[in-house]
Order: C-alpha cells, then sequence, then structure tokens
C-alpha cells in the first residue's frame, strides 16, 4: 500500500488541507473587518452560518443514509446511555471552554501585538501539544516529531519575526492562546474519538454560536447584517472555506495523526497564508519568508519519512 493511501497519509493529507481552510481565514476575516464588521459580529456570523450548514448537511445525509442511521455517534450499542450522555458532554465542555475562548483570544492578541509574532507565538503550539502528551498521555516523542518540531519553528520564526517592542501583557495572552490551542487539540483527540467530524464541528460551531451572539447582545451594539452580495460572499467564505473545512479535516486528521503529529503538519498554514497573500494582494516573497517555508516543508517530510521508517521498526507513537 503506498503511503499516500495508507492511513497515516490520508491524514497527513487531511490536515494539509485544514492548514490551507485555515490560512484563508484572515484574508476573508480583513476584508468584513474594512466593510464594518466588528471582531465578535464577525465571529458570530462565522460560526451561524458553518453551524446551520453543517446542520442542513447532518440532515441530508440521514436523508440518504436512512432515518435509523446515527453517523453521528460510533459508540457500539452496548454503550450505557449515561455513557453516551457523559461523552457529549465533554464534547460540549470541549466546545465551551476549548475552540470557543481560543478563537476570541487570538483577535484579542492581533489586537495588542503585530500580526506576525502573534501567528509565532500561536506556533508555539505544537511543542505544548508534544510537552502535554508527554505529561498525561505518557507518549515520547518520535525522532521525527522532534525533528519537525525544530524545522517548523525555526520556519515560523523565519517567517514571522519582525524586531521590536511588545508588551508583556500581549506577549502573555500570545503564549496563552498557544498552550489553551495545544490544550484544546489534546482533549480533543480522546473526545472526538467516538464522533462523525461534521456531527463535532456541528456541536462545537452551534455553541461558539451561541456564545458571540451572546457577546454581541450583551455589548448593545447594533448588529452588522450583510448589506451586499460581496458582504453575503465574504460571510459565507469565512464560514465555509476558512472554518467548516478546515475544522472537519482537522477532525477527520486527528483520529489518523493524533494530535501531536496533526499539529506539527498544521505548520504548513503559513506557508499557505504568505502564498495567498502574494497571490492575492500581491506582497513580497522575501527571502526570510521563502527559507521560512522552506524549513516548515522540511518538517513536514521529515514528519512523514522518520515516521513511516519508525512505523516499521515498530518505534514512534
Amino acid at each position: 500500500m503506498s503511503v499516500s493511501r495508507s492511513p497515516r497519509g490520508r491524514g497527513i493529507g487531511l490536515a494539509l488541507l485544514s492548514a490551507l481552510g485555515f490560512s484563508t481565514l484572515g484574508i476573508f476575516a480583513t476584508n468584513l473587518y474594512a466593510a464594518g464588521f466588528s471582531v465578535p459580529q464577525t465571529l458570530a456570523w462565522r460560526f451561524a452560518i458553518a453551524s446551520a450548514f453543517l446542520w442542513a448537511t447532518m440532515a441530508v445525509r440521514r436523508i440518504f443514509r436512512g432515518a435509523t442511521s446515527a453517523p453521528e455517534a460510533k459508540a457500539p450499542p452496548s454503550v450505557r446511555p449515561s455513557d453516551r450522555l457523559r461523552r457529549f458532554a465533554l464534547l460540549l465542555l470541549l466546545a465551551l471552554f476549548g475552540f470557543t475562548p481560543q478563537a476570541g483570544l487570538f483577535f484579542l492578541t492581533v489586537k495588542l501585538l503585530a500580526p506576525g509574532i502573534t501567528s509565532l507565538l500561536l506556533y508555539l503550539y505544537p511543542a505544548f501539544v508534544l510537552l502535554l502528551g508527554a505529561v498525561f498521555m505518557r507518549r515520547r516523542p518520535s525522532r521525527g516529531q522532534l525533528a519537525a518540531l525544530v524545522l517548523s519553528f525555526l520556519g515560523c520564526l523565519a517567517t514571522f519575526f519582525a524586531p521590536g517592542a511588545y508588551p508583556l501583557g500581549g506577549l502573555l495572552l500570545g503564549v496563552f492562546v498557544a498552550l489553551c490551542y495545544g490544550a484544546y487539540l489534546v482533549a480533543g483527540e480522546k473526545i472526538l474519538a467516538d464522533y462523525d467530524p461534521i456531527f463535532a464541528t456541528a456541536v462545537i460551531m452551534t455553541v461558539a454560536c451561541a456564545v458571540y451572539w451572546g457577546i454581541v447582545a450583551a455589548s448593545g451594539s447594533a448588529v452588522r447584517v450583510p448589506g451586499n452580495l460581496a458582504e453575503w460572499g465574504g460571510v459565507a467564505c469565512i464560514a465555509l472555506i476558512a472554518t467548516v473545512l478546515p475544522i472537519t479535516t482537522l477532525f477527520a486528521a486527528i483520529k489518523r495523526l493524533g494530535a501531536a503529529d496533526l499539529s506539527l503538519v498544521s505548520t504548513i498554514e503559513p506557508v499557505c497564508t504568505v502564498l495567498l497573500s502574494a497571490a492575492l494582494r500581491g506582497e513580497r516573497l522575501t527571502a526570510n519568508r521563502i527559507a521560512g517555508g522552506l524549513l516548515i516543508v522540511g518538517g513536514v517530510v521529515a514528519l512523514q519519512r522518520l515516521g513511516m521508517r519508525d512505523q516499521r521498526r515498530g518505534g514512534g507513537e
């Protein structure tokens, strides 16, 4: 069986697709901010449309598969209702205290720091994933993971770092966001194992939607409704291309790779962002960005090659 058709190969392909989707988030968000949408309203519309699309997808799929099928839950019939309820409660907690605050805190960090240093701090999360996995799951990092971690971090450093004075509060918040995202992935690896990716994403998007519309209502600001086709297109793109696509593929990839390898492959996202910015916005590809991109790609290649070698030898995760 070829690598590309193996579960690991498919997992890496899904992780790369997820990173490509996430790389469009900043572009679509910037367009909506320029149109007059605030951060909470952008997030509220993002998750409202994403959750509506996913529940509609679930309904259509149930019709075609038959009313008796339940693709969202993969627990065997012998599992007690109380256990199913406990698992669903964990999914809700993952949405409420994992994904939802991390999504908003990242945008808050961008306001305190430059976008580049914010992204650099965010990409500390693969290190936190390896650390948390070692502490709480007793997983010893493999050679491929350590090589990928070093190469990807150096790549992010070359891509994003810019000298300057940054407020300590912003720096600490950026590290905290990376820690939260790492913890979210580590916890999600176990919680999401029992759920279909589309169903799990629909639940998480619904919780995030409720939270951010609640923030909009509490702020007392008037709801900003898209006023033309371009604005509706922007809201649809940030919901579907930058949210539904990358999160469902991320959840599917985490089942095949685990949180550690997924986080390392996902560092390809800044490379995608740089290339998209150059193609769509005419931003110049500097030598630092090219070198950073090559280092990050090298990290993904090292993870794949050394990971497959460890598997053949019976090592690794």
